[in-house]
């Protein structure tokens, strides 16, 4: 069995009868045009013929890029989780594949010798993440997660994926798989936390934002402990975690809280619990399980050519919303008050009623507020007697598509594509905020 490293996240999986492509994004532009692959890719240097199956753990775009999907065979397979919602689904047949969703933790027979398997981050059990992703009821039927992770196996080396799975909320999986594939040959394991902090932060010094860089990072490379402690494989690979913020907002890529891989390897190998061999491969390189090497020596990223690349080539990259016409103040704030009943509809679920107010900066600078409890939006010109605030600045014009919806613009897509200039009051993570925001829309 074989491991190829195409892009951060994007992996192909050769046995000796099947060829599986892992989470497809090779192309430059995701998230409205922010995220971008460093070192670039030239896809004429990969070969995406003759593929199997491909398997997409989840619909965000760094694992399910419609664009590198376009480059493969329609006739491929897709293969998923068989989640409760299908929006995953349906994106993916709209570009003309075919879905096969499975069961949580059903073998899935690839070839002759070669199975799948693919468990929810939660293991499809609901409770697990609770009101994360909606009210928790008897019409819920599996997992309301959006991660899953993979096991391939050929007869001779087991294989796991374990994607973006939040420790948190996988641990209950991870033991599941532990317990059912006792030796592990490998495992890819992320080891970065996508979010908007602290690079989105707008109003913290530079010592602020050091610190923030250290807790982001500690927490993503915790995750990857965590799961490594559980499954113990013999060997493992750090990745999804290998890109850059191009466009406009190129600047705060010097505050991306992504450690260099080699750093991440070296972090991990510093605790005796982790008895598993780190492997590190550039692009399109590949690790071998039968011989236990790798196609070429790993050759570290210079951050000088990084910062080159980011300089001349990826600040000038588009945004695919800057084509569209700037809103007024009246029609972003008209929007606002049309996406306040679903937003009240995601609160009943969420439970969240507290006196914290909800800020839009508008295009002409003033703003639009609103609070948790009576939910009537008002315009100010001055914010700064509002004491207990969440603050949302963002280009007015992506601002005004995520206000229509996600089919225009998702907010959680927005916060991971570093698009969003953020401020708080207290300064704590609210992940119950940043979960309902994601309903303000008409």
């Amino acid at each position: 069995m074989k491991i190829r490293k195409l892009g951060s996240a994007t992996v192909l999986i050769e046995t000796k009868d099947a060829r599986i492509l892992c989470d497809p994004w090779l192309i430059d532009g995701i998230y409205y045009g922010s995220w971008c692959n460093f070192p670039p890719i030239n896809l004429d240097d990969y070969d995406l013929s003759n593929i199997d199956y491909i398997y997409i753990s989840h619909i965000h775009p760094d694992h399910f890029d419609p664009k590198t999907m376009e480059r493969i065979n329609k006739s491929t397979p897709v293969l998923i989780h068989n989640y409760h919602q299908n929006f995953l689904t349906r994106n993916i047949e709209r570009i003309g594949f075919t879905v096969i969703a499975l069961d949580n933790a059903l073998p899935f027979d690839v070839s002759n010798n070669t199975k799948i398997t693919i468990y929810a981050a939660d293991n499809c059990d609901p409770t697990i993440c609770g009101h994360m992703f909606g009210c928790i009821n008897k019409d819920v039927k599996g997992s309301m997660q959006l991660d899953s992770l993979c096991v391939i196996e050929d007869g001779d080396f087991t294989i796991v994926n374990t994607n973006d799975c939040p420790f948190e909320i996988a641990e209950q999986t991870l033991t599941e798989v532990k317990k059912n594939y006792s030796e592990i040959d490998f495992a890819l394991v992320g080891y970065t936390s996508a979010s908007l902090y602290p690079h989105c932060m707008m109003n913290y010094n530079e010592e602020e934002m050091k610190i923030g860089i250290q807790r982001a990072r500690l927490r993503g490379l915790t995750t990857a402990q965590r799961t490594l402690e559980i499954l113990q494989p013999k060997f493992y690979m750090p990745f999804a975690g290998t890109y850059i913020l191009g466009g406009s907002n190129y600047k705060k890529n010097q505050h991306l809280p992504i450690p260099e891989i080699q750093d991440a390897v070296e972090h991990l190998q510093e605790y005796a619990s982790i008895q598993s061999n780190p492997v590190l491969l550039n692009y399109n390189q590949y690790f071998d399980c039968e011989n236990e090497d790798t196609s070429s020596s790993y050759v570290p990223i210079l951050k000088e050519d990084r910062s080159r690349y980011i300089e001349n080539v990826a600040r000038h990259f588009k945004y695919n919303y800057e084509d569209d016409d700037y809103p007024s103040d009246s029609e972003i704030f008209e929007l606002i008050v049309k996406a306040i009943p679903r937003l009240q509809r995601k609160q009943l679920e969420v439970g969240i009623f507290e006196k914290i107010c909800l800020i839009f900066d508008l295009p002409s600078g003033s703003y639009a507020v609103f609070d948790l409890i009576e939910l009537k939006p008002y315009q100010v010109e001055c914010i700064d007697d509002i004491q207990n605030f969440q603050r949302f600045q963002l280009d007015p014009r992506l601002l005004k598509r995520a206000l229509i919806g996600p089919h225009m613009a998702n907010w959680n897509n927005i916060e991971i594509g570093a698009h969003l200039n953020f401020d708080r009051k207290p300064d704590l993570f609210r992940n119950d905020i940043h979960t309902l925001i994601n309903a303000l829309h008409t």
